[in-house]
């Protein structure tokens, strides 16, 4: 009878610990929040994250910041192509993406406004900072003036290799922005008559500019 009592605990005592580490194990998994729950990315919340605070200033710095591609311009590309993005809890942005394409390169700059935005208030639930999924619009439109531009430079075949500014006799070489009514005349110059005058950088030809009022700002 001792004997048999004797194997009985030994057999005894390891369950019961294996009990215990099973309860244990249990309630500690039990107590601890889910990965899902944790890692869960919300599109509805109580509070909308804020670019610097306040949901104005997004709109602000995409105008402030924004560059239109030449190529675009020059084509007469326009559109809104919308972005979506995460805001996470400590109010980083991540995994952007296009959601509304219009061109490549408008895609392209709306990406690089986008991840260029930093310092985000996050979005709340229930009290709780949480991950927000969110979608903003960029807008890329030409002025009327830009569009009247855009035209000339079609009518003479200009639009497809970008030309050579002239403005009052100086060789302007970047994009231009030009209010309509400080324009005086507008000559375009092709072939070798342009080549001989301005030189290789013709060679796409020449859209010379005089203005009423002196050299307008470059863009």
């Amino acid at each position: 009878m001792k004997a048999t009592s004797l194997n009985s605990r030994k057999w005894f005592m390891p369950f019961i610990w294996l009990i215990s580490s099973i309860l244990f194990v249990t309630e500690l998994y039990a107590n601890e929040p889910s990965k899902q729950t944790m890692d869960s990315v919300y599109t509805i919340v109580d509070r909308l994250p804020a670019f610097r605070g306040r949901p104005s200033n997004i709109h602000r710095f995409v105008r402030s910041n924004l560059i239109y591609p030449d190529e675009a311009w020059i084509n007469g590309i326009e559109g809104v192509v919308k972005v979506s993005f995460i805001i996470t809890k400590d109010g980083k942005l991540m995994n952007a993406a296009i959601e509304e394409s219009i061109d490549p390169l408008l895609d392209m700059e709306a990406l690089r406004i986008v991840d260029m935005m930093t310092d985000w208030r996050p979005g709340r639930k229930n009290g709780v900072d949480v991950h927000t999924q969110m979608s903003i619009p960029v807008q890329f439109t030409l002025s009327e003036e830009e569009r009247e531009f855009v035209s000339t430079l079609k009518r003479f075949e200009l639009h497809e290799n970008p030309p050579l500014y002239v403005i009052d006799g100086k060789i302007v070489h970047s994009r231009i922005h030009l209010p309509s009514h400080n324009v005086k005349s507008i000559r375009v110059l092709k072939g070798e008559s342009a080549i001989e005058r301005y030189g290789d950088g013709a060679l796409n030809g020449v859209v010379v500019i005089t203005t009423k009022r002196g050299t307008p700002p470059i863009r």
